[in-house]
């Protein structure tokens, strides 16, 4: 007798997916915002998607997390705050916590999110339980429109540049991102592949570059996202500057990747240049 195989596919093109065989479905809701799914696999642990794209696994979260956090890190000034607008998982600000991070405020739209990676994700999550943690639940577009607090570091941590996060990618929210930034604060974003979402890294590089004098792309490498090759960048009003001490490892992130993740292939840099 056959067993019956379930599986979960994230739809790259017309004629390219990356399949998932999965143990079982935990969860399947529409949000006001979104469709969120879980799933249980055999090769990557607990997977979240949303809208049918993959955002997290339990096996691979890290190398995500790491390097949205600890590259801008490392760069000017050493900060004591930051802002994050979506991480609804927890993961960002958890991983700024270690690094010591006094205050963090993380502006994340949809609850559901949030509930979720309580439940199902409570490691990760746990960073909503510290202190130095502030979770607002809401639109952070209006909240960078409205308010008036100044950042070490701003993280966009969102999805695809479709739907919600649509306004994450345009050159207003720069504005307004760069007007909440102290002098020499950095803002970084999630930019998509360069291979299967080139629009999403132009988007992201050139919109910042109209706001920002100085603007990095750099990428690291993810098994679970499309084509595991994955692109970040960051942005200041000031020179880029690595500072003078010892970095800290993480289980993906070194010193190497610190300096090595800005190395690009040639057909990235003329998606940016």
């Amino acid at each position: 007798m056959r067993l019956i195989e379930n599986w979960f596919s994230e739809r790259y093109s017309d004629n390219l997916q990356l399949s998932f065989r999965v143990k079982d479905q935990l969860l399947s809701i529409k949000t006001d915002y979104q469709r969120i799914d879980l799933f249980d696999t055999y090769d990557f642990g607990k997977l979240l998607s949303i809208d049918g794209t993959v955002q997290l696994t339990e096996k691979d979260e890290y190398v995500y997390h790491e390097m949205i956090t600890m590259i801008p890190y490392y760069f000017n000034k050493k900060p004591k705050n930051a802002l994050i607008i979506g991480g609804g998982d927890g993961g960002a600000a958890k991983r700024l916590l270690k690094l010591n991070f006094e205050n963090i405020v993380n502006a994340e739209i949809d609850q559901n999110v949030v509930e979720v990676s309580k439940k199902y994700f409570p490691e990760i999550a746990s960073s909503f339980n510290d202190k130095r943690v502030k979770l607002i639940i809401g639109d952070g577009i209006k909240y960078v429109k409205n308010s008036s607090e100044k950042f070490d570091r701003i993280i966009i941590d969102s999805t695809d540049p479709v739907g919600p996060a649509e306004g994450l990618f345009s050159e207003e929210f720069y504005r307004d991102i760069k007007n909440h930034l102290t002098d020499d604060g950095i803002v970084v974003t999630q930019s998509g592949s360069p291979y299967y979402q080139e629009g999403a890294l132009s988007l992201a590089y050139k919109g910042l570059s109209e706001v920002f004098s100085n603007v990095k792309s750099y990428l690291a490498f993810i098994p679970t996202y499309p084509s595991g090759l994955w692109s970040f960048t960051m942005a200041s009003k000031s020179e880029f500057t690595v500072r003078d001490e010892n970095v800290i490892n993480g289980i993906y992130f070194n010193k190497d990747v610190l300096t090595g993740s800005f190395y690009l292939p040639e057909f990235v840099k003329k998606i940016i240049y």
